[in-house]
């Protein structure tokens, strides 16, 4: 369900605006993709955008985890 929290094992930081971000959770992650990107859209953002919604509709998190990191090491932003 899109209203159930769902969070990562373990967090992703990220540096976005001259901010380092802690992202816990597949919502978080999509909410930062469609909304605060820094760079234009590739298709593994869209595969990232679709996984973080498929774990917030009840499938397994730990994918959107790996989507999430892959596509911020693509965009230079991936901290730790």
């Amino acid at each position: 369900m899109l209203d159930t929290p769902h969070l990562w094992g373990r967090p992703l930081t990220i540096a976005l605006d001259g901010q380092t971000r802690i992202i816990s959770g597949p919502a978080e992650a999509r909410r930062i993709l469609l909304l605060e990107w820094p760079v234009d859209p590739t298709d593994k953002h869209k595969a990232a955008s679709d996984t973080c919604r498929a774990a917030m509709e009840g499938a397994a998190a730990e994918p959107s985890w790996v989507a999430f990191m892959e596509v911020a090491i693509e965009a230079g932003i991936f901290v730790e």
